[in-house]
Protein backbone atom coordinates (compact mmCIF):
# COMPACT_ATOMS: atom_id res chain seq x y z
CA UNK A 1 0.00 0.00 0.00
CA UNK A 2 1.17 3.28 -0.96
CA UNK A 3 1.92 5.52 1.59
CA UNK A 4 1.15 9.16 0.70
CA UNK A 5 2.96 11.35 2.72
CA UNK A 6 6.55 9.10 2.19
CA UNK A 7 5.60 9.06 -1.19
CA UNK A 8 4.97 12.53 -2.01
CA UNK A 9 8.44 13.48 0.04
CA UNK A 10 10.63 11.07 -1.83
CA UNK A 11 9.27 11.91 -5.51
CA UNK A 12 10.55 15.55 -4.35
CA UNK A 13 14.06 13.83 -3.53
CA UNK A 14 13.59 12.38 -7.47
CA UNK A 15 12.77 15.99 -8.75
CA UNK A 16 15.01 17.40 -6.66
CA UNK A 17 17.65 14.73 -8.53
CA UNK A 18 16.27 15.67 -11.97
CA UNK A 19 16.61 19.08 -11.69
CA UNK A 20 20.30 19.60 -10.34
CA UNK A 21 20.83 16.37 -12.46
CA UNK A 22 22.67 15.01 -9.74
CA UNK A 23 22.26 12.76 -6.48
CA UNK A 24 25.17 14.40 -4.83
CA UNK A 25 23.58 18.24 -5.21
CA UNK A 26 20.28 17.37 -4.60
CA UNK A 27 21.83 15.57 -1.62
CA UNK A 28 23.80 18.93 -0.45
CA UNK A 29 20.32 20.96 -1.12
CA UNK A 30 18.51 18.34 1.21
CA UNK A 31 21.29 18.35 3.87
CA UNK A 32 21.28 14.19 3.76
CA UNK A 33 23.94 11.83 2.57
CA UNK A 34 23.60 10.77 -1.28
CA UNK A 35 23.09 7.30 -0.07
CA UNK A 36 20.34 8.55 1.67
CA UNK A 37 18.87 10.16 -1.43
CA UNK A 38 19.71 6.94 -3.71
CA UNK A 39 18.44 4.67 -1.23
CA UNK A 40 14.75 6.36 -1.09
CA UNK A 41 14.54 7.11 -4.76
CA UNK A 42 15.29 3.21 -5.41
CA UNK A 43 12.51 2.07 -2.70
CA UNK A 44 9.87 4.73 -4.29
CA UNK A 45 11.26 2.84 -7.54
CA UNK A 46 10.31 -0.64 -5.84
CA UNK A 47 6.88 0.42 -4.65
CA UNK A 48 5.87 2.21 -7.50
CA UNK A 49 6.81 -0.42 -9.69
CA UNK A 50 8.31 2.53 -12.30
CA UNK A 51 11.75 3.36 -13.06
CA UNK A 52 11.76 7.36 -12.07
CA UNK A 53 15.53 7.87 -13.18
CA UNK A 54 18.11 7.02 -15.63
CA UNK A 55 21.73 7.37 -14.44
CA UNK A 56 25.45 7.58 -16.29
CA UNK A 57 28.54 8.52 -15.38
CA UNK A 58 27.84 12.48 -16.22
CA UNK A 59 24.25 12.66 -14.69
CA UNK A 60 20.88 11.45 -13.44
CA UNK A 61 17.70 12.23 -15.83
CA UNK A 62 14.06 11.63 -15.15
CA UNK A 63 12.56 8.32 -17.35
CA UNK A 64 9.59 9.55 -19.38
CA UNK A 65 7.80 7.58 -16.87
CA UNK A 66 9.10 9.29 -14.31
CA UNK A 67 8.51 13.00 -15.87
CA UNK A 68 4.80 11.84 -16.13
CA UNK A 69 4.37 10.53 -12.50
CA UNK A 70 6.61 13.86 -11.05
CA UNK A 71 4.07 16.24 -13.28
CA UNK A 72 1.14 14.10 -12.11
CA UNK A 73 2.46 14.29 -8.25
CA UNK A 74 3.53 17.90 -8.60
CA UNK A 75 0.07 19.07 -9.69
CA UNK A 76 -1.71 16.54 -7.15
CA UNK A 77 0.32 17.68 -4.29
CA UNK A 78 -1.18 21.81 -5.51
CA UNK A 79 -4.06 20.47 -5.20
CA UNK A 80 -3.72 18.93 -1.72
CA UNK A 81 -2.14 21.74 -0.22
CA UNK A 82 -5.07 24.24 -1.68
CA UNK A 83 -7.19 22.02 -0.03
CA UNK A 84 -5.75 21.78 3.02
CA UNK A 85 -5.38 25.68 3.13
CA UNK A 86 -9.18 25.67 2.45
CA UNK A 87 -9.65 23.52 5.08
CA UNK A 88 -8.02 25.30 7.70
CA UNK A 89 -9.77 28.61 6.51
CA UNK A 90 -13.01 27.08 7.15
CA UNK A 91 -12.08 25.71 10.52
CA UNK A 92 -11.41 29.08 11.46
CA UNK A 93 -13.99 30.98 10.10
CA UNK A 94 -13.43 32.83 7.09
CA UNK A 95 -14.50 29.95 4.72
CA UNK A 96 -17.49 28.41 4.63
CA UNK A 97 -21.42 28.51 4.62
CA UNK A 98 -24.38 30.25 7.20
CA UNK A 99 -27.70 29.75 6.99
CA UNK A 100 -30.02 32.50 8.66
CA UNK A 101 -33.62 32.97 9.31
CA UNK A 102 -35.22 36.56 9.59
CA UNK A 103 -38.64 37.53 10.73
CA UNK A 104 -38.58 41.76 10.54
CA UNK A 105 -36.56 43.67 8.09
CA UNK A 106 -32.91 44.38 7.73
CA UNK A 107 -33.36 47.83 6.16
CA UNK A 108 -31.80 49.61 9.56
CA UNK A 109 -31.40 48.86 13.02
CA UNK A 110 -29.45 46.22 15.02
CA UNK A 111 -30.47 43.60 11.98
CA UNK A 112 -29.01 45.56 9.17
CA UNK A 113 -25.38 47.18 11.13
CA UNK A 114 -24.78 43.37 11.75
CA UNK A 115 -25.48 41.72 8.72
CA UNK A 116 -23.40 44.22 7.26
CA UNK A 117 -20.45 43.98 9.54
CA UNK A 118 -20.33 40.45 8.97
CA UNK A 119 -20.49 40.37 5.02
CA UNK A 120 -17.48 43.46 5.11
CA UNK A 121 -15.64 40.95 7.38
CA UNK A 122 -16.29 37.54 6.35
CA UNK A 123 -17.11 37.83 2.44
CA UNK A 124 -15.91 34.47 1.70
CA UNK A 125 -18.07 33.10 4.08
CA UNK A 126 -21.70 32.18 1.93
CA UNK A 127 -24.46 33.85 3.62
CA UNK A 128 -28.20 32.90 2.71
CA UNK A 129 -31.27 34.64 4.70
CA UNK A 130 -34.43 33.33 4.06
CA UNK A 131 -37.51 35.03 5.71
CA UNK A 132 -40.77 33.29 7.45
CA UNK A 133 -42.44 33.10 10.83
CA UNK A 134 -40.97 32.91 14.18
CA UNK A 135 -42.40 29.20 14.69
CA UNK A 136 -41.02 28.09 11.03
CA UNK A 137 -37.84 30.09 12.09
CA UNK A 138 -37.18 27.64 15.19
CA UNK A 139 -38.47 24.88 13.91
CA UNK A 140 -35.31 24.93 11.46
CA UNK A 141 -32.90 25.68 14.18
CA UNK A 142 -33.98 22.42 15.81
CA UNK A 143 -34.02 20.21 12.83
CA UNK A 144 -30.57 21.62 11.55
CA UNK A 145 -31.74 23.18 8.71
CA UNK A 146 -30.49 27.21 10.34
CA UNK A 147 -27.72 27.60 12.03
CA UNK A 148 -29.33 30.67 13.30
CA UNK A 149 -32.44 33.23 13.43
CA UNK A 150 -33.59 36.19 14.79
CA UNK A 151 -37.32 35.93 15.83
CA UNK A 152 -40.02 37.88 17.93
CA UNK A 153 -40.01 37.18 21.43
CA UNK A 154 -37.72 35.45 22.97
CA UNK A 155 -38.89 31.54 23.89
CA UNK A 156 -37.13 28.63 25.58
CA UNK A 157 -36.38 25.93 23.54
CA UNK A 158 -34.72 22.31 24.25
CA UNK A 159 -30.76 22.47 23.55
CA UNK A 160 -31.03 26.30 22.26
CA UNK A 161 -29.92 29.82 23.35
CA UNK A 162 -32.00 32.45 22.57
CA UNK A 163 -31.07 36.05 24.15
CA UNK A 164 -33.15 38.91 23.50
CA UNK A 165 -30.86 41.63 21.73
CA UNK A 166 -32.78 44.31 20.93
CA UNK A 167 -35.78 46.21 21.06
CA UNK A 168 -38.06 48.08 18.77
CA UNK A 169 -41.12 50.28 18.17
CA UNK A 170 -44.23 48.71 17.39
CA UNK A 171 -45.47 51.30 14.85
CA UNK A 172 -48.77 51.69 12.38
CA UNK A 173 -48.17 51.75 8.95
CA UNK A 174 -51.25 53.93 7.43
CA UNK A 175 -52.00 56.26 4.69
CA UNK A 176 -50.20 59.43 4.73
CA UNK A 177 -53.51 61.46 4.38
CA UNK A 178 -55.29 59.25 7.15
CA UNK A 179 -56.68 61.06 9.90
CA UNK A 180 -54.25 59.87 12.60
CA UNK A 181 -51.44 60.25 10.36
CA UNK A 182 -49.75 63.81 11.91
CA UNK A 183 -50.71 61.95 15.41
CA UNK A 184 -48.34 61.55 17.97
CA UNK A 185 -49.29 57.95 18.83
CA UNK A 186 -52.19 55.79 18.14
CA UNK A 187 -53.81 53.26 20.10
CA UNK A 188 -55.58 50.07 18.73
CA UNK A 189 -58.85 50.63 20.43
CA UNK A 190 -59.48 53.29 18.18
CA UNK A 191 -58.67 51.57 14.81
CA UNK A 192 -61.78 48.88 15.30
CA UNK A 193 -62.91 50.26 12.16
CA UNK A 194 -60.04 49.54 10.14
CA UNK A 195 -58.67 47.20 8.12
CA UNK A 196 -55.75 45.34 8.76
CA UNK A 197 -53.63 43.96 5.84
CA UNK A 198 -50.70 41.68 6.60
CA UNK A 199 -48.42 39.22 4.81
CA UNK A 200 -48.62 35.08 5.56
CA UNK A 201 -45.11 35.00 5.56
CA UNK A 202 -42.09 36.94 7.68
CA UNK A 203 -43.61 38.60 10.96
CA UNK A 204 -47.49 38.90 9.39
CA UNK A 205 -48.73 35.37 11.84
CA UNK A 206 -47.05 37.29 14.68
CA UNK A 207 -48.42 40.79 13.96
CA UNK A 208 -51.94 39.28 13.12
CA UNK A 209 -51.24 37.31 16.81
CA UNK A 210 -50.94 40.25 18.41
CA UNK A 211 -54.07 42.36 16.95
CA UNK A 212 -56.39 39.36 17.71
CA UNK A 213 -54.82 39.01 21.55
CA UNK A 214 -55.45 43.25 22.18
CA UNK A 215 -57.95 43.96 20.18
CA UNK A 216 -60.28 40.87 20.48
CA UNK A 217 -63.27 40.53 23.05
CA UNK A 218 -66.63 39.12 23.33
CA UNK A 219 -68.67 41.18 20.89
CA UNK A 220 -65.29 42.23 18.52
CA UNK A 221 -62.85 40.58 16.41
CA UNK A 222 -60.23 42.94 13.96
CA UNK A 223 -60.48 42.51 10.63
CA UNK A 224 -57.43 41.07 9.31
CA UNK A 225 -56.58 40.49 5.84
CA UNK A 226 -53.63 38.01 4.23
CA UNK A 227 -52.04 39.51 1.46
CA UNK A 228 -49.35 37.74 -0.56
CA UNK A 229 -47.18 39.99 -1.52
CA UNK A 230 -43.47 41.24 -0.17
CA UNK A 231 -43.16 43.71 2.36
CA UNK A 232 -42.86 46.53 -0.20
CA UNK A 233 -45.79 46.01 -1.92
CA UNK A 234 -47.76 45.51 1.60
CA UNK A 235 -46.88 49.41 2.47
CA UNK A 236 -47.35 50.16 -1.03
CA UNK A 237 -51.02 48.84 -0.62
CA UNK A 238 -51.37 50.64 2.95
CA UNK A 239 -50.00 53.91 0.38
CA UNK A 240 -53.30 52.75 -1.97
CA UNK A 241 -55.76 52.90 0.99
CA UNK A 242 -56.26 48.96 1.24
CA UNK A 243 -55.96 48.58 4.84
CA UNK A 244 -53.68 49.58 7.24
CA UNK A 245 -50.72 47.17 8.93
CA UNK A 246 -48.49 47.12 11.76
CA UNK A 247 -44.49 46.95 11.48
CA UNK A 248 -41.88 48.00 13.66
CA UNK A 249 -38.55 50.81 13.77
CA UNK A 250 -36.15 48.32 11.21
CA UNK A 251 -38.70 49.64 8.42
CA UNK A 252 -38.25 52.86 8.66
CA UNK A 253 -34.86 52.00 6.78
CA UNK A 254 -37.08 52.06 3.87
CA UNK A 255 -38.09 54.47 1.39
CA UNK A 256 -42.40 54.49 1.24
CA UNK A 257 -43.84 57.10 -0.23
CA UNK A 258 -47.53 57.83 0.94
CA UNK A 259 -47.10 56.00 3.77
CA UNK A 260 -46.76 57.25 7.63
CA UNK A 261 -45.43 55.46 10.66
CA UNK A 262 -47.37 56.34 13.95
CA UNK A 263 -45.83 54.58 17.40
CA UNK A 264 -48.67 52.27 18.54
CA UNK A 265 -49.66 53.39 22.73
CA UNK A 266 -48.49 55.53 24.97
CA UNK A 267 -46.00 54.27 26.61
CA UNK A 268 -45.10 52.70 23.32
CA UNK A 269 -46.06 49.05 22.72
CA UNK A 270 -42.56 46.97 22.53
CA UNK A 271 -41.39 43.99 20.55
CA UNK A 272 -38.12 41.95 21.70
CA UNK A 273 -35.95 40.38 18.82
CA UNK A 274 -33.76 37.57 19.34
CA UNK A 275 -31.83 35.25 18.41
CA UNK A 276 -31.63 31.55 18.66
CA UNK A 277 -29.31 28.81 17.86
CA UNK A 278 -28.51 25.33 19.18
CA UNK A 279 -25.65 25.10 21.53
CA UNK A 280 -24.41 21.93 19.61
CA UNK A 281 -24.01 23.58 16.56
CA UNK A 282 -20.08 23.96 15.90
CA UNK A 283 -20.26 25.53 12.06
CA UNK A 284 -17.04 28.48 12.90
CA UNK A 285 -18.76 30.85 10.62
CA UNK A 286 -21.84 31.09 13.43
CA UNK A 287 -18.87 31.49 15.77
CA UNK A 288 -17.75 34.86 13.80
CA UNK A 289 -21.24 35.82 13.95
CA UNK A 290 -21.88 35.37 17.83
CA UNK A 291 -18.61 37.08 18.33
CA UNK A 292 -20.32 39.90 16.22
CA UNK A 293 -23.17 40.13 18.31
CA UNK A 294 -20.82 40.60 21.70
CA UNK A 295 -19.56 43.79 20.11
CA UNK A 296 -22.59 45.08 18.94
CA UNK A 297 -24.75 44.64 21.67
CA UNK A 298 -21.58 45.64 24.21
CA UNK A 299 -22.07 49.05 22.85
CA UNK A 300 -25.47 48.95 24.52
CA UNK A 301 -25.88 50.08 28.02
CA UNK A 302 -28.23 48.77 29.85
CA UNK A 303 -28.66 46.00 32.43
CA UNK A 304 -30.43 43.59 29.79
CA UNK A 305 -28.49 44.30 27.42
CA UNK A 306 -25.22 43.98 29.36
CA UNK A 307 -26.70 40.70 30.52
CA UNK A 308 -26.95 39.23 27.01
CA UNK A 309 -22.93 40.21 26.09
CA UNK A 310 -22.44 38.32 29.42
CA UNK A 311 -24.09 35.23 27.64
CA UNK A 312 -23.24 35.57 24.31
CA UNK A 313 -19.96 35.97 25.38
CA UNK A 314 -20.23 32.47 27.82
CA UNK A 315 -21.64 30.72 24.98
CA UNK A 316 -19.08 31.89 22.16
CA UNK A 317 -16.38 30.86 24.63
CA UNK A 318 -17.65 27.36 25.00
CA UNK A 319 -17.58 27.46 20.95
CA UNK A 320 -14.14 28.56 20.66
CA UNK A 321 -14.29 32.17 19.94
Amino acid sequence: MLDLAFDLCYLQYAKLVAEHRSFRRAADVLDLSQSTISRRVQSLKLRLGISLLERSRADARLTHSGAEVIRQATFGAEHLRHAVNDLRSVQRGYVGELRLGIVGSIAAGFLSTLFCSYRSRFPNIDVTVEETCSRSNAAAILNGRLDAAFIVGVPELPGCRTPGLWNERILLALPSQHAQAAQENVFLKDLRDETFIVRPSGPGPEIQDFLIRQMSDQAFRPRIVTQNVSRENLLNMVAGGFGVTLTSDSALGGMYSGVSFVPVGDPVEIVVFSMIWSKYNKNPALRKLLGLCIDLAGKHHSSREIAVVRHLHGDASENGV
